[in-house]
Protein backbone atom coordinates (compact mmCIF):
# COMPACT_ATOMS: atom_id res chain seq x y z
CA UNK A 1 0.00 0.00 0.00
CA UNK A 2 2.63 2.44 1.36
CA UNK A 3 4.90 1.30 -2.49
CA UNK A 4 0.93 2.91 -4.11
CA UNK A 5 0.79 5.61 -2.15
CA UNK A 6 4.57 6.66 -3.12
CA UNK A 7 3.97 6.27 -6.90
CA UNK A 8 0.60 7.82 -6.87
CA UNK A 9 2.29 10.79 -5.04
CA UNK A 10 5.16 10.93 -7.65
CA UNK A 11 2.60 10.99 -10.62
CA UNK A 12 0.63 13.74 -9.08
CA UNK A 13 3.63 15.84 -8.44
CA UNK A 14 5.19 15.29 -12.42
CA UNK A 15 1.51 16.37 -13.11
CA UNK A 16 1.52 19.48 -11.21
CA UNK A 17 5.31 20.42 -12.61
CA UNK A 18 3.74 20.07 -16.20
CA UNK A 19 1.14 22.10 -15.07
CA UNK A 20 3.63 24.69 -13.79
CA UNK A 21 5.29 25.08 -16.71
CA UNK A 22 2.17 25.72 -18.64
CA UNK A 23 1.65 28.65 -16.55
CA UNK A 24 4.52 29.81 -16.53
CA UNK A 25 5.01 29.75 -20.26
CA UNK A 26 1.03 31.44 -20.39
CA UNK A 27 1.90 34.48 -17.75
CA UNK A 28 5.26 35.17 -19.48
CA UNK A 29 3.02 35.56 -22.84
CA UNK A 30 0.45 37.45 -21.56
CA UNK A 31 2.95 39.52 -19.24
CA UNK A 32 4.73 40.04 -22.65
CA UNK A 33 1.89 41.57 -24.42
CA UNK A 34 0.52 43.31 -21.18
CA UNK A 35 3.64 45.70 -21.19
CA UNK A 36 3.24 46.47 -24.96
CA UNK A 37 -0.28 47.56 -24.42
CA UNK A 38 0.13 49.23 -21.30
CA UNK A 39 3.72 50.78 -21.96
CA UNK A 40 5.38 49.64 -19.09
CA UNK A 41 7.07 46.78 -17.31
CA UNK A 42 4.60 44.30 -16.42
CA UNK A 43 5.41 40.43 -15.02
CA UNK A 44 2.85 37.94 -13.84
CA UNK A 45 4.29 35.19 -11.52
CA UNK A 46 2.85 32.22 -10.74
CA UNK A 47 2.40 31.44 -7.03
CA UNK A 48 0.38 28.53 -6.40
CA UNK A 49 -0.77 25.55 -9.18
CA UNK A 50 -2.89 22.27 -8.37
CA UNK A 51 -4.82 19.79 -9.84
CA UNK A 52 -8.07 19.88 -7.68
CA UNK A 53 -10.99 17.81 -8.43
CA UNK A 54 -13.86 20.30 -9.82
CA UNK A 55 -16.16 19.50 -6.58
CA UNK A 56 -13.86 20.35 -4.04
CA UNK A 57 -12.78 24.54 -5.23
CA UNK A 58 -15.64 25.70 -3.47
CA UNK A 59 -14.33 24.10 -0.30
CA UNK A 60 -10.66 25.19 -1.37
CA UNK A 61 -11.73 29.18 -1.98
CA UNK A 62 -14.22 29.03 0.84
CA UNK A 63 -14.63 32.68 2.38
CA UNK A 64 -13.92 34.73 -0.98
CA UNK A 65 -17.14 36.26 -1.12
CA UNK A 66 -16.32 39.14 -2.50
CA UNK A 67 -17.29 41.19 -5.78
CA UNK A 68 -15.62 39.90 -8.74
CA UNK A 69 -15.87 39.23 -12.42
CA UNK A 70 -14.79 36.24 -14.47
CA UNK A 71 -13.66 36.24 -18.15
CA UNK A 72 -15.36 32.95 -19.33
CA UNK A 73 -14.28 30.80 -22.66
CA UNK A 74 -14.69 27.15 -24.19
CA UNK A 75 -12.89 25.59 -26.77
CA UNK A 76 -15.43 24.76 -29.62
CA UNK A 77 -13.10 22.08 -32.25
CA UNK A 78 -11.31 19.35 -31.77
CA UNK A 79 -11.55 18.71 -27.64
CA UNK A 80 -13.23 20.14 -24.88
CA UNK A 81 -12.42 22.33 -22.06
CA UNK A 82 -13.48 25.56 -20.30
CA UNK A 83 -11.83 28.55 -18.93
CA UNK A 84 -12.15 30.66 -15.81
CA UNK A 85 -9.96 33.46 -15.52
CA UNK A 86 -11.50 35.32 -12.10
CA UNK A 87 -10.47 38.71 -10.62
CA UNK A 88 -11.93 40.51 -7.63
CA UNK A 89 -13.41 43.60 -8.89
CA UNK A 90 -10.81 46.62 -7.26
CA UNK A 91 -8.22 44.72 -9.05
CA UNK A 92 -9.58 44.67 -12.65
CA UNK A 93 -10.52 47.85 -12.13
CA UNK A 94 -7.14 48.94 -11.82
CA UNK A 95 -5.84 47.07 -14.75
CA UNK A 96 -8.59 48.33 -17.30
CA UNK A 97 -8.20 51.55 -16.05
CA UNK A 98 -4.80 51.56 -17.13
CA UNK A 99 -5.94 50.06 -20.42
CA UNK A 100 -8.18 52.37 -21.32
CA UNK A 101 -5.74 55.46 -20.30
CA UNK A 102 -8.80 56.75 -17.60
CA UNK A 103 -7.54 59.07 -15.17
CA UNK A 104 -10.85 58.31 -12.91
CA UNK A 105 -13.16 55.27 -12.04
CA UNK A 106 -16.43 55.46 -12.48
CA UNK A 107 -19.74 54.03 -10.83
CA UNK A 108 -20.32 51.54 -13.69
CA UNK A 109 -18.42 50.38 -17.10
CA UNK A 110 -18.82 52.17 -20.00
CA UNK A 111 -18.40 50.48 -23.21
CA UNK A 112 -15.05 51.47 -23.51
CA UNK A 113 -14.27 49.63 -20.32
CA UNK A 114 -15.56 46.79 -21.16
CA UNK A 115 -14.27 46.52 -24.25
CA UNK A 116 -10.79 46.66 -22.31
CA UNK A 117 -12.16 43.71 -20.07
CA UNK A 118 -12.60 41.27 -22.97
CA UNK A 119 -9.44 42.31 -24.51
CA UNK A 120 -7.71 41.94 -21.30
CA UNK A 121 -9.58 38.19 -20.97
CA UNK A 122 -8.56 37.45 -24.54
CA UNK A 123 -4.82 38.01 -23.72
CA UNK A 124 -5.11 36.32 -20.75
CA UNK A 125 -6.87 33.49 -21.77
CA UNK A 126 -5.37 32.92 -25.51
CA UNK A 127 -1.94 33.20 -23.69
CA UNK A 128 -2.36 29.97 -21.59
CA UNK A 129 -4.24 28.57 -24.96
CA UNK A 130 -1.03 29.31 -26.99
CA UNK A 131 0.59 27.54 -24.66
CA UNK A 132 -1.29 24.77 -24.98
CA UNK A 133 -1.61 24.29 -28.05
CA UNK A 134 2.66 24.12 -27.78
CA UNK A 135 2.55 21.54 -25.62
CA UNK A 136 -0.36 19.06 -27.46
CA UNK A 137 0.17 19.89 -30.76
CA UNK A 138 -3.66 20.89 -31.40
CA UNK A 139 -5.11 23.61 -33.21
CA UNK A 140 -7.35 25.23 -30.46
CA UNK A 141 -10.33 27.47 -30.96
CA UNK A 142 -12.28 29.05 -28.96
CA UNK A 143 -15.79 30.72 -28.12
CA UNK A 144 -15.83 34.81 -27.88
CA UNK A 145 -15.35 35.84 -23.67
CA UNK A 146 -18.42 35.99 -21.59
CA UNK A 147 -18.11 38.38 -19.13
CA UNK A 148 -19.59 36.77 -15.99
CA UNK A 149 -19.86 39.90 -12.74
CA UNK A 150 -21.02 38.00 -9.16
CA UNK A 151 -19.56 37.13 -6.17
CA UNK A 152 -16.16 35.25 -5.71
CA UNK A 153 -17.88 32.27 -4.64
CA UNK A 154 -21.10 32.14 -6.59
CA UNK A 155 -19.15 32.08 -9.87
CA UNK A 156 -17.28 29.01 -8.72
CA UNK A 157 -19.83 27.06 -7.48
CA UNK A 158 -22.44 27.64 -10.88
CA UNK A 159 -19.30 26.52 -13.01
CA UNK A 160 -18.77 23.64 -10.12
CA UNK A 161 -22.14 22.12 -10.61
CA UNK A 162 -22.41 22.88 -14.66
CA UNK A 163 -18.99 20.70 -15.41
CA UNK A 164 -18.07 18.82 -12.29
CA UNK A 165 -19.29 15.57 -14.32
CA UNK A 166 -17.83 16.19 -17.82
CA UNK A 167 -14.69 17.22 -17.06
CA UNK A 168 -11.85 16.02 -15.25
CA UNK A 169 -9.64 17.84 -12.34
CA UNK A 170 -9.79 21.68 -12.58
CA UNK A 171 -6.21 23.30 -13.27
CA UNK A 172 -5.97 25.88 -11.00
CA UNK A 173 -3.21 28.37 -11.70
CA UNK A 174 -3.00 31.22 -9.26
CA UNK A 175 -1.42 34.35 -11.14
CA UNK A 176 -0.06 37.73 -9.80
CA UNK A 177 0.44 40.30 -11.91
CA UNK A 178 2.79 43.09 -11.06
CA UNK A 179 4.34 46.56 -12.23
CA UNK A 180 6.37 49.35 -11.08
CA UNK A 181 5.66 50.71 -7.95
CA UNK A 182 5.03 47.81 -6.03
CA UNK A 183 1.55 47.19 -7.58
CA UNK A 184 0.35 43.42 -7.62
CA UNK A 185 -3.09 42.23 -8.63
CA UNK A 186 -3.70 38.31 -7.87
CA UNK A 187 -6.35 36.64 -10.22
CA UNK A 188 -7.29 32.95 -10.69
CA UNK A 189 -7.34 30.61 -13.96
CA UNK A 190 -9.20 27.59 -13.62
CA UNK A 191 -9.16 25.67 -16.35
CA UNK A 192 -11.80 22.86 -16.99
CA UNK A 193 -10.25 20.08 -19.01
CA UNK A 194 -11.74 16.84 -20.27
CA UNK A 195 -10.53 13.81 -19.19
CA UNK A 196 -9.11 13.55 -23.23
CA UNK A 197 -7.11 16.97 -23.33
CA UNK A 198 -5.54 16.31 -19.52
CA UNK A 199 -4.43 13.15 -20.60
CA UNK A 200 -2.61 14.78 -23.64
CA UNK A 201 -1.34 17.38 -21.38
CA UNK A 202 0.56 14.81 -19.44
CA UNK A 203 1.57 12.92 -22.45
CA UNK A 204 2.16 15.20 -25.07
CA UNK A 205 4.23 17.44 -22.66
CA UNK A 206 8.23 17.23 -23.68
CA UNK A 207 8.80 19.37 -20.48
CA UNK A 208 11.87 17.11 -18.51
CA UNK A 209 11.43 17.04 -14.69
CA UNK A 210 14.54 18.96 -14.07
CA UNK A 211 13.54 22.29 -15.94
CA UNK A 212 9.99 22.25 -14.28
CA UNK A 213 11.04 21.38 -11.17
CA UNK A 214 13.52 24.23 -10.61
CA UNK A 215 11.58 27.03 -8.73
CA UNK A 216 10.97 25.72 -5.05
CA UNK A 217 9.25 28.91 -4.31
CA UNK A 218 5.57 27.88 -5.63
CA UNK A 219 2.93 25.70 -3.90
CA UNK A 220 2.16 22.46 -5.40
CA UNK A 221 -1.46 21.69 -4.17
CA UNK A 222 -1.87 18.09 -4.02
CA UNK A 223 -5.79 16.72 -4.33
CA UNK A 224 -4.60 13.63 -1.76
CA UNK A 225 -3.38 16.40 0.78
CA UNK A 226 -6.50 18.80 0.48
CA UNK A 227 -8.63 15.63 0.82
CA UNK A 228 -7.32 14.86 3.67
CA UNK A 229 -7.30 18.42 5.52
CA UNK A 230 -11.24 19.09 4.07
CA UNK A 231 -12.16 15.91 6.30
CA UNK A 232 -10.18 16.99 8.99
CA UNK A 233 -12.07 20.40 8.98
CA UNK A 234 -15.30 18.60 8.55
CA UNK A 235 -14.49 16.49 11.93
CA UNK A 236 -13.39 19.72 14.04
CA UNK A 237 -16.94 21.43 12.95
CA UNK A 238 -18.86 18.45 13.68
CA UNK A 239 -17.00 18.26 17.01
CA UNK A 240 -17.60 21.98 17.86
CA UNK A 241 -21.32 21.33 16.88
CA UNK A 242 -21.55 18.56 18.99
CA UNK A 243 -19.63 20.51 21.65
CA UNK A 244 -22.23 23.84 21.18
CA UNK A 245 -25.43 21.51 21.13
CA UNK A 246 -24.43 19.68 24.97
Amino acid sequence: MKVKNKSSKALEKKKLKILLELGNIGAKHAANSLSKILKQPVTIDVPRVGMIPPGMLPKFYHGQNTPATAVYIHLTENVECHFLFIFEMLELKEITTLMTRSLSYVEHESSIELSAIEELGNILIGSFLTAISDFTGINLVSTPPLLIGAPFDSIISDFVGKLARTTGEALVIDTCFKRKGGYYAPAQLMIFPSYELQELLINSSKVSSKKAGKRSDVELIFAGDLAIETKAQDKTRRKSKVAGEL
